[in-house]
């Protein structure tokens, strides 16, 4: 009687592990994805910094010093970069 007991605590186990993974893994896909990304920084001395980030594939160049930060300038679609140079290259 007992092995039988521990026979059936370990599928228990087992299964219960499987679902937890499951339900892990929904969640895990149902996140989204990073929406802000850093792509590089560069010190500047001083608390200066420039800072490259993407933002929903959009790039933005960002000025920080102390505090605050400042949109320096945007660099558009990360998508769209590819095609806008292929466009320049033919014409």
């Amino acid at each position: 009687m007992n092995a039988a007991v521990a026979i059936a605590t370990a599928v228990g186990a087992a299964l219960a592990a499987v679902g937890a993974l499951v339900v892990w893994r929904q969640r895990a896909a149902s996140l989204p994805s990073q929406a802000i990304r850093l792509v590089a920084s560069r010190y500047l001395g001083g608390k200066r910094f420039l800072t490259l980030v993407e933002v929903d594939g959009e790039r933005l160049l960002l000025g920080l010093a102390g505090d605050t930060v400042s949109l320096v300038a945007k660099l558009g679609d990360r998508a769209a970069a590819p095609a806008a140079a292929v466009a320049r290259e033919s014409a």
